[in-house]
């Protein structure tokens, strides 16, 4: 085994065992190509070779690699050397896992916010057939400037393979039924969620009291009350009654009003101080050290607009082709959009009868596809017989060209 865990690491630069944690060998290193520093996970157990296990490796690596979200922390490579199974992930620099921050101070929009992130980057792993199931927040990485980004996506499955699955029976965060051993669901990644955001709101991890969940509003007074049911909602017991899946948590986290009624004013272009950690170069509405809400600018009063004078004219602009006219007042013109053109005029015309009414049709009655429309049309009256030769006057004979030749000629 050491002899193959050798030959993966030494393709990469300044290779260093950072630990083992979730039953895989964690070391960090640098890219030979890019010059970027990378973690590579190794699992220390080799493939079976059966090739049920060997086909269930490939698409697992497949939709691995697929994966392409700005939450996701980006695998470089998913394969397997002699059977020992191995990722190479990208490591973000500037950034801290969130356990390190779950006890400062957030505000409930920005706990959302960062719930948000972490929902999205599930939910874009779903569409790639893949769950995560073992979401804690360790395997959540904030960066200085708020973005947030998940790991691990596929590890729980990969040490499925191998045989490696490590219960954490004592975190607070994995629902009951994958501790349990059962499979992971998209209802188990609601459970963590709902259970990092209890976290991030409480300063503590959900706290249950007689197989009910204390309601985050207990410890914290700015939870509104649809987030305390949301929250107890999404930590059932009973996966059948949280929510089927992220999108749907989603959708009832972002529909809830988190911000004041009064619209803030927007924040100054330039950079503002923390109130709470005294961190500088701060913009937007957060701090990026440690979360809390930063003191908006006093708000600019607009200038008032010039005031309307009653007896004002309305000014209408009429534009025609080559020129274009003002106007005082509203002009109502009435026009002709077609009118039928007389077949004859003058004595002619008193023997065409009148044109006929059209019916009337009632809408309520009208038939569906396929019937006969209850319309009855007139019959049209007959066409005076009109003699245009009698009319007409005839036509001159044409002359013939010796004709005209042939003229004699007048002095």
């Amino acid at each position: 085994m050491r002899p193959l865990i050798q030959q993966i690491i030494q393709r990469y630069k300044a290779a260093k065992l950072e630990g083992q944690d979730w039953g895989y060998l964690l070391f960090k290193a640098q890219d030979p190509d890019t010059k970027q520093p990378v973690w590579i996970k190794i699992l220390p157990r080799l493939l079976s070779q059966d090739s049920e296990i060997a086909n269930r490796f490939q698409a697992l690596a497949q939709a691995i690699r697929q994966l392409n979200h700005p939450n996701i922390a980006p695998v470089r490579t998913v394969g397997e050397h002699a059977g020992l199974p191995y990722l190479v992930v990208r490591a973000i620099e500037k950034a801290q896992p969130l356990v390190a921050k779950l006890d400062r101070d957030w505000s409930v929009d920005a706990a959302a916010d960062l719930i948000m992130q972490a929902g999205q980057a599930l939910e874009h792993a779903y569409n790639k057939g893949l769950l995560h199931g073992s979401l804690t927040p360790e395997k959540i990485l904030v960066q200085d400037d708020g973005k947030v980004q998940v790991t691990d996506f596929g590890l729980g499955e990969l040490l499925d393979l191998v045989g490696l699955r490590v219960k954490q029976t004592e975190s607070p965060y994995l629902a009951p039924e994958w501790q349990a051993g059962q499979p992971a669901s998209g209802a188990a990644d609601v459970y963590s969620l709902a259970a990092i955001l209890y976290h991030l709101l409480t300063k503590r991890a959900p706290l249950v009291v007689k197989g009910q969940v204390l309601p985050p509003s207990r410890f914290n007074p700015e939870v509104p009350p649809a987030m305390d049911e949301l929250v107890i909602k999404a930590l059932d017991p009973d996966p059948a009654k949280r929510y089927p899946d992220v999108k749907a948590f989603l959708a009832a986290l972002g529909a809830m009003v988190l911000v004041p009624a009064v619209k803030e004013a927007p924040l100054a272009a330039s950079a503002s101080r923390c109130p709470k950690c005294g961190a500088e170069n701060q913009t937007g509405r957060f701090c990026r050290m440690c979360g809390a809400r930063l003191q908006p600018p006093s708000p600019v009063q607009p200038t008032p607009p010039g005031k309307s004078r009653l007896d004002e004219p309305i000014q209408v602009t009429r534009i025609q082709v080559g020129r274009v006219e003002m106007g005082t007042g509203v002009e109502r013109r009435e026009t002709v959009i077609s009118q039928p053109r007389p077949v004859v005029t003058g004595e002619l015309e008193s023997l065409f009868p009148e044109p006929l009414p059209m019916p009337q049709v009632d809408a309520e009655l009208w038939p569906g596809p396929g019937e006969q429309a209850p319309i009855s049309m007139p019959e049209p009256p007959p066409m005076p017989v009109i003699d245009w030769s009698e009319l007409v006057p005839a036509i001159p004979p044409v002359p013939r060209v010796e004709d005209v030749f042939n003229q004699p000629e007048e002095h």
